[in-house]
């Protein structure tokens, strides 16, 4: 059967044996390792705690250690460093210039630092190539890597990593504990404009505790932080470096130049408000940096050319306090240049429809018009055509009318002609009789001479004559007026008509048929129509 008690007694005794120990190391004694040992169990618990109790208060007030002096705490790192030795090897550097700052803008919300924006430039690649250059001419081989998650940081420990052939196991990225110093209200500003305003409020106003010297608040949440709230973050960084690693080699990247000149300065002691003399610039690293190398840099006084930086930054940060909205956010300002540029070619394109359309109407109000320009043509065309055709109507029915009435003229003539043929025959007629009745012989016989009287056959022979005469007459008077084809037509009928009125007196018995000349005219046409159809067809 096994007892627990005395082996519990036991562990109490050994560790009253650590503490009385203690106790005589501290007061210049020394006792047997073993006596402790060979302690009697019947010690009671009373005296374990009273031992206890008097050699941690001893300890404590002493400042002894409680498990030896060769155990000494690790890790915990106090600035300056002068009575310190650190652990490792420390070598800061300063990113390559970023796209953001070949642009000339300040931008320093954590929010955004790892924003492809603020990227390594080509410039800054080239600075951190002749960085490790100058590193392995100097025999330096680190074997940690810590950066910044800073943009410009992971590609500048990109290519550290790269020339020094350093494993991604020993890349190790830092969160927070080496962002930059937020500038608050002056966030995304231009650089030039605001970095040296910056450092003239640091040097006059942040103290050599770094307290004061504060910039404006910022509304999108960029914080705005004195030199000291840095210094909280970097005095954890080399705590845990501390902790971490031992004999190493460790480079740090930081994304800007205050943030390895800040650490600087709390290694070398030196006052904080004159941090900006030992600023970093972009690409550049500095090896072995210590109490020793820290203070080898800094002069009693500032550098005549750091005095010229702080003479234009006071009167920079008088013209940023004093008119707080006349320098703006870049972000913003570009922004809205980009809003102005968009507008004036939203305007530009709005002119150029403008034209177009004006345009457009233009030559479709130029068709328009031409093809109402054309149509008018056409249409005083057609009516031009129409007049034409019109006066030509009517001159053919002029012609018509005066064909018509040199036809009823010649009729008429004819007719005239007819009368005066009848009345010659009437004449010649009555003159036979008249004759014929001298020439009676007393037995109321005619003369044999008489019987026949030649008279008659020459006149009308005369007649015949005469009316041919008059019938070509008339139809060359025609001729003058008439086209060709009613010249022959008219012609044809006028000869026609002539040829019938080539009668004998045996036809006509003007005295015997009719009472008077007019009616005697009517009926020998009526004759003649009747004898010859031919002709009456053709008269009409």
């Amino acid at each position: 059967m096994i007892h627990r008690k005395p082996y519990v007694h036991r562990r109490q005794t050994a560790f009253s044996h650590i503490l009385r120990r203690h106790a005589s190391e501290s007061d210049g004694t020394h006792e047997d390792n073993n006596e402790g040992l060979s302690e009697p169990l019947e010690d009671s618990r009373r005296s374990f705690v009273k031992n206890g109790f008097m050699t941690l208060t001893t300890a404590a007030f002493t400042g002894g250690s409680l498990f030896g002096s060769e155990a000494g705490a690790r890790g915990l790192v106090r600035f300056p460093c002068k009575d310190q030795t650190l652990l490792n090897t420390y070598h800061f550097m300063r990113a390559g210039s970023s796209l953001l700052e070949v642009e000339d803008v300040w931008s320093t919300n954590p929010l955004f630092l790892t924003n492809r924006e603020a990227a390594l430039s080509e410039k800054g690649e080239d600075e951190v190539r002749r960085a490790c250059n100058l590193l392995k001419n100097m025999g330096v081989t680190p074997t940690i890597v810590r950066y910044s998650l800073a943009a410009s940081s992971i590609d500048t420990a990109n290519i550290v990593g790269e020339e020094f052939n350093i494993g991604r196991d020993r890349l190790v990225p830092e969160f927070n504990y080496m962002d930059p110093r937020a500038i608050g209200g002056w966030d995304f500003s231009p650089k030039n404009a605001t970095e040296e305003a910056v450092w003239a409020m640091d040097f006059d106003e942040a103290g050599p505790s770094g307290r004061g010297g504060r910039p404006p608040p910022n509304e999108d949440g960029t914080p705005s932080e004195t030199l000291a709230d840095q210094v909280v973050r970097l005095t954890n960084l080399m705590s845990v470096l501390e902790t971490l690693y031992s004999g190493d080699e460790i480079i740090l990247v930081f994304p800007d130049g205050t943030g390895p000149a800040l650490l600087s300065c709390l290694i070398g002691g030196i006052q904080l408000n004159r941090v900006h003399e030992l600023n970093f610039q972009s690409g550049e690293i500095r090896q072995n940096v210590d109490y020793n190398s820290v203070n080898a840099i800094v002069t009693d006084l500032p550098s005549p050319y750091y005095s010229e930086i702080l003479q234009r930054g006071r009167q920079e940060l008088i013209q940023l306090r004093e008119n707080p909205d006349e320098e703006r956010n870049v972000k913003d300002l570009k922004f809205e240049e980009e809003q102005a540029v968009a507008e004036a070619q939203r305007k530009e394109r709005q002119e150029l429809e403008e034209r177009e359309a004006r345009q457009n109407e233009f030559e479709r109000r130029q068709k328009l018009e031409e093809e109402r320009r054309i149509k008018e043509e056409q249409r005083k065309e057609r009516q031009i055509q129409a007049q034409e055709k019109e006066i030509e109507r009517k001159r053919m029915r002029e012609n018509e009318d005066n064909s018509t009435s040199d036809i009823s003229g010649g009729a008429v003539g004819g007719g005239i002609l007819l009368l005066a043929v009848s009345s010659v025959l009437a004449n010649s007629k009555q003159s036979a009789v008249i004759d014929t009745d001298d020439n009676r012989d007393e037995n109321g016989t005619l003369s044999e001479t008489n019987s026949a009287p030649e008279t008659n056959s020459a006149d009308v022979d005369e007649v015949e004559v005469s009316l041919s005469d008059v019938a070509k007459a008339d139809t060359d008077s025609v001729e003058l007026d008439q086209p060709i084809t009613m010249e022959q037509n008219e012609t044809a009928k006028v000869s026609e008509l002539a040829s019938a009125t080539n009668f004998d007196d045996e036809q006509i018995n003007l005295e015997d048929s009719y009472d008077d000349w007019g009616d005697a005219w009517l009926g020998t046409i009526n004759e003649i129509m009747n004898d010859d159809p031919d002709i009456s067809s053709k008269l009409e």
